[in-house]
């Protein structure tokens, strides 16, 4: 027990000495800007767009005085609450070790999902990030917290409001399925998340005058089918591996598998992209619950290292100006 907690004390402050670093690297400018940040997020204190924009847009921008602040804080916040997201899924896993957990940690953090937010998609790596402590909130059964971090995440980005009624619904339907069988939870979920795709479609194609345009395609590589395929394997493995529907951090995958083809299916495919893009770390992480702890390691640092191949190879870094 105390060697646990010293082990958490000090990945704790590793996390934090890790996260302070990068965030200082990525405000002095060392790994370059995106796109976005040049069209907006080097401005002060901007307050544009509405209920569902304007908190990510001012914490993005925060300006005190001539320091320009956001950028720090957001890849801060990224950095923080992937290490926190990972730290808590070695351990649900034991499979903890901080060499192994900090090999993870550096290179999930300079993958897609968190470097393409610490300059381009800052609002929606806001949400990201908030969403990631929900779930960790929710896998510990601290609904107080879990809903208040949902609750942030939609006033940081649009899709936020997506993954609060995501998350809140697992942590129910985990609760009221938790003494069936695997086969009546496999049967059960599977219709509820039929349900869900077919009224996501429909809602999405009832204000599709709103969420829709002509420009909502692929940006650079088309990942449309890599994440379909990941969404239809993950419920597939459903069936087989109980593991995927006892936890509420699995099964709000599993749910988010379901709606987000929605996306796909309405045309939306910028934003299923993007959405996609903010689980796929969720997603690996997840997809280890079916492994025996040595397979588990291989699988996760072989990963990683994948999607940072990935992530080199689409130019992402070459993108950055």
């Amino acid at each position: 027990m105390i060697k646990n907690k010293k082990n958490n004390y000090l990945s704790t402050y590793l996390i934090f000495l890790v996260s302070m670093l990068f965030a200082l690297s990525m405000g002095s400018g060392f790994y370059g800007y995106g796109n976005d940040y040049y069209e907006a997020y080097y401005m002060p204190n901007l307050a544009w767009g509405g209920i569902f924009d304007q908190l990510g847009y001012r914490v993005a921008t925060l300006t005190i005085g001539e320091a320009h602040l956001g950028v720090y804080l957001v890849t801060f916040i990224l950095a923080l609450s992937s290490g926190f997201l990972i730290r808590e899924h070695i351990k649900f896993k034991q499979s903890y070790s901080l060499i192994f957990f900090i090999s993870l940690y550096l290179i999930a953090i300079h993958t897609w999902p968190i470097i393409m937010s610490t300059s381009n998609a800052m609002r929606q790596g806001l949400a990201m990030s908030l969403v990631f402590m929900a779930l960790i909130a929710s896998s510990r059964k601290n609904y107080y917290w879990m809903m208040l971090l949902s609750f942030l995440a939609i006033f940081m980005h649009k899709t936020g409001l997506i993954f609060l009624m995501i998350v809140v619904f697992s942590t129910m339907m985990r609760y009221l399925t938790s003494n069936l069988s695997h086969l009546k939870k496999a049967v059960i979920n599977f219709f509820i998340g039929a349900s869900l795709l077919y009224g996501a479609y429909i809602s999405l194609n009832l204000f599709g005058y709103i969420l829709s345009d002509e420009s909502s395609r692929i940006i650079g590589g088309d990942f449309r089918w890599a994440f379909a395929f990941i969404s239809l394997i993950y419920i597939t493995l459903s069936i087989f591996y109980k593991n995927i529907l006892n936890n509420s951090f699995n099964l709000s995958l599993y749910y988010f598998s379901f709606i987000s083809l929605s996306f796909l299916i309405s045309g939306l495919n910028w934003q299923y992209e993007r959405m996609g893009m903010m689980m796929i770390i969720p997603y690996i992480l997840s997809f280890g619950v079916i492994l025996n702890r040595p397979s588990y390691k291989i699988y996760l640092f072989l990963t990683f290292l994948g999607l940072l191949w990935v992530t080199i190879l689409m130019g992402m870094y070459a993108s950055l100006k």
